[in-house]
């Protein structure tokens, strides 16, 4: 393992990150992640050895690194730095033979044991096929795996990548990402990458450190580092964007019309979020419920701040709510069913659909039939047939009365 002690990197003598003390495991991928011109690149170059700490010890599996030479250090750390290296004219084997530079002699030729090195390397990371292939002919992503072969074939204990995701499509960060995530857990290696792909490193790390105002922060739990009030003001999102510490994902609140009466959707299990964010995005307001507070589609509408009727977590469905709901429901412009799994405790939501038939509410049902509602299978489908459709302006109805106990 790697830990790091009262460390700050730096230029010269003055630090951009300071009094770091971080222990760093066997078979955990890490990721950096911080506003631009945070640090992180200074951090992960100083982890790695390739710039010198303004103050502070770095150890590995208890060795000072200050003690280790080059070629001891190579064998132990790899990095793959941000820029491409010039090695467009050389064959893949070549450049992930470059890896073995640390273990061969001044001749650098390569015995069996490194040949068998660079094969496993490629293998690993599924470049093998492209062997043969100049380097100047590979694609971004496949430029990234042949220089992550490369520092595999060092046969590290540590792995330190920065940004290796950038210029990417989005097919090749998954693939890239995933990698990385794989070979810390496959190869028991200690994986550290930084990113600016704030949602893939939210998903995929072991653990996260928050590079802002001088200061890493580690956190083992992705949602409780969103909540943090320094990664609030490091990560100060636009306005109408949030990021759930639920879901882990971006959402977006578009300015709504609120003059329009909404529509209403009756969700649960996941099943609403899909219709959420389009009614939103077409200038729909959206009201739903009756949401369990445990539910996907509950976390969803909270973080596009939605108006919800909710119900506590494990409990069926009280006719409180259902009053709630119904009288919200008859004041909007239309009702939505997106057929969510029913069970004992929000079969009330069935009879929300049916109440809506029942006042004449129009309303639609996502891939059943309903008598008196209109089958619908899709979000965009939905919103054709809303757009279609005038408002009418017509006289809010009663809710149904609460059963005599």
């Amino acid at each position: 393992m790697m830990r790091v002690f009262g460390l700050s990197a730096g230029y010269g003598s003055v630090p951009v990150v300071s009094d770091v003390d971080l222990g760093l495991w066997a078979g955990e991928f890490v990721v950096v992640i911080g506003p631009n011109a945070a640090g992180k690149t200074t951090f992960l170059k100083t982890l790695a050895g390739l710039a010198k700490p303004v103050k502070g010890v770095i150890y590995l599996s208890g060795e000072d690194l200050r003690m280790h030479g080059l070629r001891q250090r190579a064998r132990n750390i790899a990095a793959v730095l941000t820029g491409r290296p010039d090695v467009s004219g050389m064959l893949v084997e070549e450049v992930v033979g470059l890896g073995r530079y640390a273990w061969t002699g001044p001749l650098h030729m390569l015995g069996p044991l490194d040949k068998q090195a660079v094969e496993d390397a490629m293998k690993k990371t599924g470049v093998a096929h492209l062997r043969g292939r100049r380097v100047s002919e590979l694609s971004d992503g496949q430029l990234q795996r042949v220089l992550i072969a490369r520092a595999l074939a060092q046969q590290p204990r540590v792995l330190i990548l920065d940004e290796p995701t950038t210029h990417l499509d989005a097919k090749s960060r998954l693939e890239i990402i995933t990698l990385l995530h794989s070979l810390a857990h496959r190869e028991n290696l200690t994986v550290i990458a930084s990113t600016h792909e704030l949602e893939l490193a939210l998903r995929f790390a072991d653990r996260l450190i928050l590079i802002a105002e001088g200061k890493a922060i580690a956190a083992d739990d992705p949602s409780e580092l969103i909540k943090d009030q320094r990664f609030i003001k490091a990560f100060g999102l636009a306005d109408g964007v949030t990021l759930s510490h639920t879901t882990l994902s971006i959402e977006y609140r578009p300015h709504r019309n609120t003059g329009v009466a909404p529509v209403f959707v009756i969700a649960g299990a996941g099943t609403g979020a899909a219709f959420y964010r389009l009614l939103l995005k077409t200038g729909y307001d959206v009201v739903t419920g009756v949401l369990h507070e445990n539910d996907v589609d509950h976390h969803v509408a909270s973080s596009l701040g939605l108006d919800i009727v909710s119900e506590r977590p494990y409990t069926r469905i009280s006719w409180e709510k259902l009053s709630q709901a119904e009288e919200k429901m008859c004041n909007a412009s239309a009702v939505v069913y997106t057929s969510p799994p029913l069970g004992e405790q929000n079969m009330g939501n069935y009879i929300l659909l049916e109440k809506a038939v029942e006042h004449g509410l129009p309303t639609y049902v996502v891939g059943i039939i309903h008598r008196g509602a209109e089958t619908i299978h899709t979000p965009r489908e939905l919103v054709a047939k809303l757009a279609k459709t005038q408002n009418s302006g017509r006289e809010a109805l009663k809710p149904f009365p609460r059963p005599d106990k």
